[in-house]
């Protein structure tokens, strides 16, 4: 029997972005889903991941996820099909040698979009005077950039042109934005700074060799994912 739970007011975008929200639910990993992300490497992952989304949640539209969402999604299923102790590898900032963390998962901080947070979103260009209609990237947009990438094509103006909400498609965006001021598509930038959201991806720490206190990046690993090596091995503990 697969065991869902419910996540829909966990998520950083509270939902707020899907407009036929229902209740969004998720399982922990199962070895069906191993098999799945054992096949994931650097140049499938968005692809990879997707299917794998499929099957861990019900309730909406995998691709439609925001990326934010999508991060929290991968720590949640870190911390309860794994652990929530990780290893992360650091240089003090203070004395400049490196050391290993074990960093507890669940006291990254989380950014949430404002509850009044509606898509689409309006802002007005102070260039041209324009006002235009702006969303939030979604795992679909991300997937389509990688493919642009992969297809050795420049993609800064092109990740815009898809947060742009009309009728038009998307290259004769990218065009728009060709032709706009530099102050007009720092507004557009602007909005998708001012709403990022998600686990944000960092903790404090403390140095064993000087003392020293700051904060240090949790980076993104596969390991989140599939622990192996010295990941994999914290969980035998000792075996009599």
């Amino acid at each position: 029997m697969e065991n869902y739970v419910d996540i829909t007011n966990r998520l950083p975008s509270k939902g707020l972005v899907y407009p036929d929200k229902t209740e969004i639910n998720i399982r922990t990993f199962k070895g069906k889903d191993e098999k799945l992300i054992a096949e994931i490497s650097s140049e499938n992952f968005e692809k990879k991941f997707l299917l794998i989304m499929k099957s861990i949640l019900k309730g909406i539209e995998i691709s439609k996820l925001t990326l934010g969402d999508r991060m929290h999604i991968i720590l949640w299923e870190t911390i309860n099909s794994y652990s929530k102790d990780y290893s992360v590898e650091h240089e003090c900032e203070h004395c400049w040698k490196k050391s290993m963390y074990t960093v507890d998962l669940s006291k990254i901080d989380s950014i949430e979009l404002p509850k009044e947070y509606k898509e689409p979103y309006e802002v007005k260009l102070p260039k041209s005077g324009e006002v235009i209609k702006l969303r939030l990237l979604r795992v679909e947009d991300v997937i389509k950039v990688d493919d642009m990438i992969k297809a050795n094509q420049n993609v800064w103006l092109y990740r815009y042109a898809l947060s742009i909400v009309n009728d038009k498609k998307v290259f004769e965006n990218v065009e728009y934005l060709e032709n706009l001021d530099t102050q007009d598509i720092m507004v557009i930038r602007g909005f998708h700074d001012k709403f990022n959201h998600g686990p944000k991806m960092e903790i404090g720490y403390e140095c064993p060799n000087c003392g020293g206190k700051g904060v240090m990046p949790v980076p993104f690993r596969l390991e989140m994912l599939l622990p192996f090596g010295p990941e994999l091995q914290r969980y035998i503990g000792n075996s009599v």
